[in-house]
């Protein structure tokens, strides 16, 4: 089952330069954020995914990302920890319990005065996009979840 979530999420967010792959690995993380050539590597928050065993998906936070305790403690309650000298927020959820990703978003979008807390004087606009690479997330779990469902996978 982990590896058609797993190929399901390459083929969704592949871009070029990965379209070459016909398996994607266990390992192998999976980009979700809509990152572009444009972007400032430092302030950006990058988002990856990697899908384990039992469909476990594995997210990762890291760059420009200022991290509250709140943050940091929903990180904790979904197996995960928050590294804020190396702003950097790492969980791991099912994809039954993919909604909680909107409660994050949320409070994502409360941290967007504290970018300076961070360096990052972009974050009011970086978060903004993070919160969208969240709930595109959410409803790309979903449509999964609906396929899966339907025998279509």
């Amino acid at each position: 089952m982990s590896k058609r979530l797993r190929q399901y999420l390459f083929e969704h967010y592949s871009v070029n330069g990965y379209g070459t792959l016909k398996k994607v690995r266990k390992d192998f993380p999976i980009q979700i954020d809509d990152q572009d050539d444009t972007d400032s590597f430092t302030e950006f928050c990058n988002i990856f995914v990697t899908v384990g065993q039992g469909n476990n998906i594995e997210i990762e936070f890291s760059g420009g990302i200022p991290i509250t305790r709140e943050i940091a403690d929903f990180a904790e309650i979904y197996k995960g920890r928050a590294e804020p000298d190396r702003n950097r927020v790492v969980l791991t959820i099912t994809p039954s319990q993919i909604e909680a990703l909107t409660d994050l978003a949320a409070r994502i979008k409360n941290t967007t005065e504290l970018g300076h807390s961070v360096g990052n004087e972009n974050w009011d606009k970086v978060a903004a996009r993070t919160v969208s690479s969240l709930y595109r997330f959410v409803r790309v779990i979903r449509e999964y979840q609906d396929l899966r469902n339907a025998g279509l996978l």
